[in-house]
């Protein structure tokens, strides 16, 4: 605030004078004036006040707070506490206001009031004058505006700065620095006054002393030093810092400048680099790095040795342009295009061609790399010499064709054998049955031996060509199922039904003649069965059971359903199946070792196996020598 003594109008100059100059000052610098008589309660105004406040030359200058909203209740009582004031003290004041124009605008002014007294020293008035400073306020607002925002943006920047004048003393440090040395536990929150500790603030440079900064100086290019040191989480951090001079116009060095980088990660990826390169350089495979344009800008000595290329005629070339060959798969560097484009990695195999023309395989690994802003830099490709093995797979798949062809060639002996066989397997049937019925009507004088001796080799026969006939019709099924012509025919039945008819239809062909112990544990449904499918596995497992427990209990056929599936168990007290021999009871003519005096191929239970798996079913058999096998079927 000013003071001054008392004023007295009366030694201004001629009014005319005045007003003359009153306007020419509000016109130049802004500044208008008023005045204010208390008996007549009257307020006169310079021309540049009407247009400060941008106000009709009619307006009642006394009635300014009341007709108009420029100044806010704040404001409105700061200018009276300004002219109590003056009117108490009969002093002099100035005071800085803001006012709000009607379109939002901000005009800044002080007004300095000045007590106007009568010739016996009584107040008898006031007089003010206003100085518009808006253009003032605006600039101090713009400056400080942009000093906020460097500071602001410096403050937050991720990298250390700090500013050191020529004796080392530091006069303004950022954020990231203080909190840098924060973690060193050297500096407190409010460590920012000013004092000489370079070394403090850069603890690298302090094996040097003031070196770092006379060299700085004398030199007026950046020095750079490295500092390693423990980080927050206790791990070792690398810090990168660069003190820069800032020369002033006569090209001195006025400031020092240091700018500090975590370049932790930096080294750390340096040298997981160098690990990669030594690795590279070592593998067998072949490695190979690419530009975003995929061309070739380093490879290992495997790209070398492999396909024969030097570096030199590499480096710059895209691989596509001299590995492919005529026949390179289109569709597969079309892939390769496609799944780099789209997901920046390709896993494949690909024909590529040596520097010598000869074919190789190569199986490709290939990444694409990005740095931290998301942008492509580089494509790195791993790929492995695969020639062998691709030519292992022509072969293999030369011989599984040659294999396909001989079980064609053998299904088509073997149906054929059938059908023949046939023919004179029913002529013997029909023979021995010729020769029964002769001897039935022959004299009865022949004697009893030749007759005994007749009748036991035409059972002899007769079983055997039985057996036959069943290994023929076992043929011929496995021939249909290696040829794929059994087709499925399920129609809906009470499975109950179809149980109870099979049951009823198998009794032990010879010898006692014994029928299964038989029960149905189930409720009864409807289902989508095969009956002749079906009957043909479960005939197959029967008489297994028949045979191999002669002279012991019958077998047991019971029905259960578990989880919406029928299990049908066929359980026998017969021999049972020695351990070592179970893993195998369902391959092709296979016996087990102790059941080799009972006739039999060894297809039965195979058979039944790919019959009840073509069903949608499964069998699996449990057993232990002495104490019968227990089969299950799963039927759905």
């Amino acid at each position: 605030m000013l003071k001054k003594a008392h004023f007295n109008p009366s030694d201004f100059d001629s009014p005319a004078s005045y007003k003359k100059r009153l306007h020419l000052l509000g016109k130049i610098a802004g500044i208008g004036d008023w005045s204010l008589t208390f008996a007549t309660n009257s307020v006169i105004w310079s021309d540049y006040l009407y247009e400060f406040y941008e106000l009709e030359r009619n307006f009642d200058c006394s009635a300014l707070f009341q007709n108009t909203g420029f100044y806010s209740d704040a404001e409105k009582s700061k200018m009276h506490a300004l002219m109590e004031r003056v009117q108490t003290t009969h002093t002099e004041y100035t005071e800085t206001f803001k006012i709000v124009m009607r379109d939002g605008r901000i005009k800044w002014h002080t007004t300095t009031l000045y007590p106007e007294l009568d010739a016996q020293g009584n107040l008898s008035g006031l007089y003010g004058i206003l100085h518009n400073i808006t253009a003032q306020k605006q600039l101090e607002q713009n400056n400080s505006k942009e000093h906020f925002l460097y500071k602001h943006v410096l403050d937050r920047l991720p990298a250390e700065l700090i500013v050191f004048n020529q004796q080392g003393q530091h006069i303004y440090t950022n954020h990231a620095a203080i909190n840098r040395r924060k973690t060193r536990s050297q500096l407190s929150d409010n460590h920012r006054k000013l004092h000489n500790d370079l070394e403090s603030w850069i603890p690298a440079a302090a094996a040097s002393g003031k070196d770092v900064i006379k060299e700085c100086i004398a030199n007026k290019r950046p020095v750079t030093v490295e500092e390693i040191a423990p980080g927050p989480d206790g791990t070792e951090q690398t810090h990168l810092i660069t003190l820069y001079p800032l020369l002033n116009e006569n090209g001195d060095t006025e400031y020092l400048v240091g700018h500090g980088m975590d370049i932790t990660a930096k080294k750390q990826n340096e040298l997981e680099l160098q690990r990669m390169a030594y690795v590279a350089e070592k593998t067998n495979g072949i490695v190979m790095v690419t530009d975003p344009d995929r061309k070739i800008i380093w490879i290992n000595h495997s790209f070398e040795r492999i396909l024969g290329y030097r570096s030199e005629e590499v480096i710059g070339r895209n691989p596509a342009s001299f590995l492919q060959g005529p026949e390179t798969s289109t569709e597969t560097i079309q892939e390769i295009a496609r799944s780099l484009q789209t997901t920046g990695t390709f896993s494949g195999e690909i024909l590529n061609y040596t520097k010598n023309g000869e074919k190789i395989w190569l199986y490709l690994n290939i990444a694409a790399v990005y740095d931290d802003s998301g942008k492509l830099i580089n494509y790195v490709a791993v790929e492995n010499d695969i020639t062998l093995i691709k030519k292992a797979e022509q072969r293999l798949q030369m011989a599984m064709e040659k294999e396909r062809e001989l079980n064609r060639f053998k299904t088509q002996f073997v149906n054929l054998a059938s059908h023949q066989f046939r023919t004179p397997l029913a002529t013997i049937r029909s023979s021995i049955d010729l020769l029964d019925l002769k001897m039935e009507s022959a004299d009865p004088t022949l004697a009893p031996y030749f007759v005994d001796y007749f009748q036991k080799h035409k059972a002899i026969m007769t079983e055997e060509t039985v057996r036959m006939t069943e290994l023929m019709e076992n043929i011929l099924d496995i021939g249909r199922m290696d040829e794929g012509r059994i087709e499925l025919s399920k129609k809906k039945q009470h499975f109950k039904q179809f149980m109870d008819a099979f049951v009823q239809s198998n009794v032990e062909p010879g010898g006692q003649h014994r029928r299964l112990n038989y029960q149905f544990k189930a409720p009864d449904k409807v289902i989508d069965i095969d009956e002749i499918l079906l009957r043909n596995v479960l005939r197959n497992v029967v008489s297994n059971a028949f045979k191999y427990s002669e002279g012991k209990p019958p077998p047991e056929l019971t029905v259960m359903l578990h989880e919406n599936t029928y299990q049908i168990t066929i359980k026998d007290h017969g021999i049972g199946i020695p351990e070592k021999d179970q893993p195998f009871l369902f391959q092709s003519f296979f016996r087990a070792s102790n059941a080799r005096i009972f006739p039999g191929t060894g297809l039965g239970l195979m058979i039944a196996k790919r019959l009840i798996l073509l069903h949608g079913g499964d069998i699996n058999c449990e057993s232990e020598v002495g104490k019968g096998c227990t089969v299950t079927i799963q039927c759905t």
